[in-house]
């Protein structure tokens, strides 16, 4: 079951992974305002008293700008570094849809491998049970068939 190969794409799932980054960058942008906000504010109100509000709030809006654009900096690594997560679990669903469509079509399909770090693994071998037994079954079918016909030949 398990399969050690180097990943070839980083998104393999666009409709899973897109909604992921989608939530990540929300939420991080939710993270920032709130981060900029509760900054700039705490310093507008425990600065200097003797200065206008407005100045204290520009001035703390300058102070935050270099740790604003350090934390939007590393929106990027967030997000790829969760696709590259998400593939231990998109990454097996996206192959057992793979061999299922292909069951599907041809009648039978090749045993599925997850790589080792992989989430779902229970769900391969799992399936590759179902499929060894589909495939014990036909075979039963095609010898129960043949006992049949060579009976009916024998008959007539």
């Amino acid at each position: 079951m398990a399969n050690s190969k180097k990943r070839k794409q980083t998104f393999v799932d666009k409709d899973v992974q897109g909604a992921l980054i989608r939530r990540i960058s929300f939420h991080w942008m939710i993270f920032f305002l709130v981060t900029a906000g509760a900054f700039v504010l705490l310093r507008s109100l425990l600065g200097d008293p003797s200065m206008p509000f407005l100045a204290k709030v520009e001035e703390a809006a300058s102070e935050f700008s270099l740790l604003g654009i350090l934390i939007l900096a590393l929106l990027p690594a967030f997000v790829l570094d969760s696709i590259r997560f998400s593939n231990r679990f998109v990454g097996p669903i996206v192959r057992l849809r793979r061999v299922l469509r292909e069951l599907h079509q041809n009648g039978d399909t090749e045993t599925v491998v997850f790589r080792e770090n992989d989430f779902w693994g229970v769900i391969g071998s799992d399936f590759n049970k179902c499929t060894e037994l589909v495939r014990n079954q036909r075979e039963r079918i095609q010898q129960l068939e043949q006992q049949l016909a060579l009976k009916e030949t024998a008959t007539h």
